[in-house]
């Protein structure tokens, strides 16, 4: 669905939409990048890599895609994983920070949703809109980059305690991975479901109902 479209009814919400998934996507690069550092590999840092400004981090496709449909993707943060420290676990941080920075951002984002609805903000009022968005979007971030499939984050990881037999079929995965997932994405419905599934599970965690404060009322 395109992005006038999924907001066609009130198009001013377009602009809290996109500062939200700037905010997740940009920290999630920079977490990558800090970590690397704080392991050794300053990669990231040399090359102005390990700052908040947005436009470090954009890609030419990934935020073309991001004006069309609503979501979009950073350039990753380089790391020269051969000085990063502590071995596999070192790669293992490295790997999983990007995704955890989405979830912490989630966990606060959704405490100051419950603080301003409890203050009386209406559920259609622009702050409640881009807490809503932002909890959305760094959950969904979190479970899409935890797919075991080149080139995100869950397959780094896996990578990192595959099975020594795994090596085999690196190479195949590295090759072939983006196009696996681009059929995973726009072939069937896993991803969708398993966003829809942990988001609900967090709005019953938090007893805040995310999916209908971001999409709801519009």
């Amino acid at each position: 669905m395109l992005l006038f479209q999924l907001f066609a009814d009130n198009p001013t919400l377009i602009i809290p939409w996109l500062f939200a998934l700037l905010i997740a996507i940009t920290i999630h690069e920079v977490a990558h990048g800090y970590a690397a550092y704080k392991l050794g590999d300053e990669t990231a840092f040399s090359m102005g890599r390990l700052t908040l400004n947005p436009l470090a981090h954009l890609d030419v496709l990934g935020s073309l895609m991001l004006v069309l449909v609503g979501f979009g993707w950073a350039k990753p943060v380089p790391v020269n994983i051969a000085n990063v420290q502590r071995g596999n676990f070192g790669k293992f941080l490295v790997s999983f920070a990007g995704i955890l920075a989405n979830v912490v951002i989630a966990v606060f984002a959704i405490i100051f949703l419950k603080i301003v609805l409890s203050a009386g903000l209406s559920e259609v009022n622009f702050l409640v809109k881009f807490l809503a968005f932002l909890t959305y979007i760094n959950l969904s971030l979190f479970v899409f980059n935890l797919l075991p499939i080149a080139p995100l984050d869950g397959y780094r990881i896996f990578e990192t305690f595959a099975p020594r037999a795994f090596e085999r079929f690196a190479p195949f995965m590295e090759q072939w991975g983006f196009f696996i997932l681009l059929a995973v994405v726009f072939l069937t419905n896993i991803i969708g479901i398993l966003i829809y599934s942990f988001i609900n599970f967090f709005s019953w965690l938090f007893s805040v109902p995310i999916i209908y404060l971001a999409f709801g009322g519009m």
